[in-house]
């Protein structure tokens, strides 16, 4: 079975738009939640390795770790990400003008 999530990110920020201080496994979460939201707001084809977000999924208790792939929907302005190898996937909405939108970065080529 692969697990799916639709996440709203402002339910992980506080009023400064910061993650909210929460239990680790929480935390860890919300940093995977907004490393996909850098690598799928990113406005380069040509992704920088460091931008890349790796799948945090468990199967058969050893890391999957495959590299995701993500995009925003034009018509809706909500990210969908998934792992091309194991299936996890998700969506999230709210990411818009957070410290981890990059939609607006300039691109060096």
């Amino acid at each position: 079975m692969t697990g799916s999530y639709t996440t709203d990110i402002t339910s992980f920020l506080d009023e400064e738009g910061n993650l909210i201080s929460a239990p680790a496994q929480a935390r860890r979460l919300a940093e995977h939640l907004t490393a996909i939201i850098v690598m799928a707001s990113f406005p380069d084809p040509e992704l920088p390795p460091e931008y890349q977000a790796y799948c945090h999924r468990r199967p058969n208790r050893k890391p999957c770790k495959t590299g995701l792939l993500g995009f925003v929907l034009p018509d809706s302005d909500t990210i969908a990400w998934l792992c091309p190898r194991c299936g996890h996937n998700g969506l999230i909405t709210g990411w818009r003008g957070t410290m981890w939108d990059m939609s607006a970065a300039e691109v060096a080529h």
